[in-house]
């Protein structure tokens, strides 16, 4: 199965979880493709199997968390995903709050099956990322 991995990172914690997803993926004997959501276009989408979009998550403790801003962009502009199924991922400072839940209803809206749902800690980005894999994977 070909997986797209794509991924919105500022500080680069998101491009770790990202990179762990994609090396659970081919670990698990499959080819993984792993882009920055900026250079994902309809080819991409088209080509894969399965993808996995992630985000960091930008905002206060209380007020205004949400996926950032880049993302969310994408995703509505973003190719149709015809079904495929889907991962989302975030990595947060504080709490994600309803970050997942942003990014699954624009994943939804671009007509992909949301599979899998993940969220991990700044401090450790990677941690989760091979059970993330694997819940996606067994979805594809």
């Amino acid at each position: 199965m070909k997986v797209l991995v794509a991924y919105e990172s500022k500080g680069g914690h998101t491009r770790r979880a990202a990179t762990a997803i994609a090396d659970a993926c081919r670990a698990d004997g499959h080819d993984a493709v792993l882009l920055p959501l900026g250079q994902i276009g309809r080819s991409e989408v088209e080509q894969c199997d399965a993808a996995a979009l992630g985000s960091w998550v930008e905002g206060f403790i209380l007020f205004g968390v949400k996926p950032a801003r880049a993302a969310t962009r994408w995703l509505d502009q973003a190719p149709l995903l015809a079904g495929k199924p889907v991962g989302v991922f975030v990595t947060y400072a504080v709490h994600p709050r309803g970050s997942l839940g942003v990014l699954r209803r624009g994943v939804e809206a671009r007509g992909g099956k949301v599979v899998a749902e993940h969220a991990s800690r700044h401090q450790d980005p990677e941690a989760g990322a091979a059970d993330f894999a694997r819940r996606l994977l067994a979805a594809g």
